[in-house]
């Protein structure tokens, strides 16, 4: 029997090539070309099965050959990587024979790719996502879209753990197909997807739509990998950090995703498992609670007709960069919180004879600074909940 080689090749500066496309869409269609078509034209072209593709997602593939078959795959991606390298992607490869246990085999690969990369720990297997060049101008997104990018955590470790090849190519697209399934059931008027890939997706649309996605994503996956690596020990693969980001002024789709990019690195790097929203990072467990908080505000406006500036008046009473899970400010005592509150939103007292109105003004101060009858304390799902409904009762959204 022949020998085998594992022909693994990545694709290094996939954030950069898509922000400098002329659309995402666009730049995320040359990427799959480049991840999918390419390995199966070098087979077709050499007259091998398309079953030696062993896996393939955006940014990354990897072909199991015949020995004999190493020298044309260099030719080919050869040329490939100067034909590539223009658009300002580079393609690099690692080989290796299919000698030892998979363990070795992949330190064979991860140990030449890194050489090839030239950057010490680069992620082995994984697209590499860069923060370099400014992007691209582009058409301004509309008020109230946004941009939404999920990952999933410690990816290349996930695969690290697998014992065998069969079970790395499992691994490698077990996210892949949830990803692409549960895209596919968006609708179109809800949400564009830029990409999906074997570790992570993105999406643009309106901004709201796009929390209400994300929460269901994640509540999914997480039945996923319930269900799928109950038998694999840690953590590596079992969580999902998202980010979600609005435009500034005159921002474009482009510059919106690289911003979305930044605020999940900000996001991974703080905790695992969370989701970047409005100025704040946040547990999951936390995003129905600024939904309550979100609705209670948005009602005050919209049912009982409060000017949107109380919005701003609570907004303020948080300090700026305040970030994390611990990250809450004090307010003094809860009935001055009350009072403030109660004369912003009803200077001339017209509503009080409500009690409904009263209610949700009382429920609204609870849940922002707490039940603690002694001392307020700012809770950080309030800043996500009242910048949420700031939006949501902006004209312009």
């Amino acid at each position: 029997m022949a020998l085998q080689i594992f022909f693994q090749v990545q694709l290094l500066g996939t954030d950069e090539f898509l922000v400098a496309s002329s659309t995402l869409a666009a730049g995320a269609a040359e990427l799959r070309a480049a991840s999918e078509e390419l390995p199966l034209r070098f087979l077709s072209e050499n007259g091998l099965s398309p079953m030696l593709l062993g896996t393939a997602t955006l940014g990354q593939f990897m072909l199991v050959l015949p020995e004999e078959s190493k020298d044309a795959a260099i030719a080919f991606f050869t040329t490939a990587a100067a034909d590539l390298a223009p658009k300002g992607l580079r393609l690099i490869w690692a080989a290796t024979e299919n000698l030892g246990t998979w363990k070795l085999i992949r330190t064979r690969l991860d140990a030449e790719l890194k050489q090839r990369t030239g950057a010490p720990g680069a992620p082995s297997f994984e697209p590499v996502t860069t923060q370099g060049e400014a992007p691209a101008a582009s058409a301004p997104m509309a008020p109230g879209q946004a941009v939404l990018r999920g990952d999933v955590d410690n990816f290349s470790r996930f695969l690290l753990g697998a014992e065998s090849i069969e079970a790395h190519v499992e691994r490698s697209l077990m996210f892949k197909s949830f990803f692409e399934g549960e895209l596919a059931r968006l609708p179109a008027e809800r949400a564009s997807v830029i990409y999906s890939s074997g570790s992570g997706f993105a999406l643009s649309g309106n901004f709201a739509d796009l929390i209400e996605i994300a929460a269901e994503t994640r509540r999914i996956f997480e039945l996923f990998v319930t269900e799928n690596l109950k038998e694999s020990p840690g953590p590596e693969g079992k969580t999902l950090s998202m980010a979600l980001a609005l435009p500034e002024s005159g921002d474009g789709e482009a510059q919106v995703y690289a911003r979305a990019g930044v605020l999940l690195n900000e996001a991974k790097t703080l905790m695992r498992d969370g989701f970047h929203l409005l100025g704040r990072t946040i547990e999951w467990k936390q995003v129905p609670e600024a939904a309550a908080i979100k609705d209670l505000a948005v009602r005050l406006v919209k049912e009982f007709k409060c000017s949107t500036q109380f919005i701003g008046e609570l907004l303020s009473f948080y300090p700026e960069g305040q970030t994390g899970r611990r990250g809450v400010a004090k307010y003094d005592r809860p009935w001055r919180f009350h009072r403030r509150l109660a004369v912003t939103l009803d200077p001339s007292e017209r509503r009080a004879r409500s009690k409904d109105f009263v209610k949700t003004r009382t429920d609204l101060a609870g849940e922002i600074i707490g039940k603690n009858v002694g001392q307020a304390r700012l809770r950080p799902t309030g800043r996500v909940a009242l910048e949420w409904a700031a939006r949501l009762a902006s004209p312009a959204s």
